[in-house]
């Protein structure tokens, strides 16, 4: 395994039924562990699964249902998803999630659950997929040497303009948090009073690749902001830069 996600809730609180997703990555493949809570006394779910429908070119490989949800018992359920094998670009997605289930109505004093059951569905918050799924933090005590370790043959260098961010430090932020890169040589501390910058960030990308950003961001009508990717690999580059455009 590659690495997992923050659990992320697919319900509102204070719902009849209470469920998260953690999100597991691989080499070429998801596996989203739906953890799963009915707050209901008076029902018992069995084959409970969460099915997923992707917005994009990810096939939905496995269903692994939980086999039974007693009141208040969380249980998982999960699904195994492949990666696009043809666009190594496409690591953004969109799932739209329904839980679905067979209802059996329950003594909620002593929990028996009566002979026949029925059928039923729950629909979820949608779940997204993110370039941050696919990259671990990996910190680099000396960035620079690190930078010329990887060397220049898969370089490559866009210019955005972030039109909606009003200052350096919220650039910052909202760069870290897409990327799900390591900040290096304390470059996501913005001293005051600057209009300039430069934000320096490594990790691994799935499968192994290094990866690392280098950001020069400048401060005018909103923020300008270079941005020079090296990698091992030259997709992951191109994946950095699409899902930063």
């Amino acid at each position: 395994m590659f690495k997992s996600s923050e659990p992320v809730q697919l319900t509102e609180a204070e719902t009849e039924y209470v469920v998260r997703c953690i999100k597991h990555t691989f080499a070429n493949h998801l596996i989203f562990q739906f953890d799963c809570t009915n707050t209901l006394n008076d029902q018992l779910l069995q084959k409970v699964l969460v099915q997923m429908e992707p917005s994009e070119a990810y096939e939905v490989l496995h269903y692994v249902p939980a086999a039974s949800l007693p009141y208040s018992q969380p249980g998982s359920c999960y699904s195994l998803v492949r990666l696009p094998e043809d666009d190594p670009t496409a690591v953004s997605c969109t799932f739209s999630c329904t839980m679905k289930y067979l209802v059996r109505d329950c003594d909620p004093n002593t929990g028996e659950p009566d002979d026949d059951g029925y059928d039923d569905e729950y629909v979820l918050e949608d779940l997204e997929v993110t370039v941050a799924d696919h990259i671990q933090k990996v910190l680099k005590p000396n960035f620079g040497a690190a930078w010329d370790e990887i060397g220049d043959e898969f370089e490559k260098e866009e210019t955005f303009a972030l039109a909606t961010v009003r200052t350096l430090d919220e650039a910052v932020n909202n760069i870290i948090s897409f990327l799900g890169m390591q900040p290096c040589e304390r470059s996501d501390k913005v001293p005051e009073n600057k209009n300039s910058h430069v934000l320096f960030l490594a990790g691994v990308f799935r499968g192994g690749h290094d990866v690392l950003v280098r950001a020069r961001l400048a401060l005018a009508d909103g923020v300008t902001m270079q941005v020079t990717v090296r990698s091992t690999d030259e997709n992951v580059v191109d994946v950095i830069l699409a899902s930063v455009g």
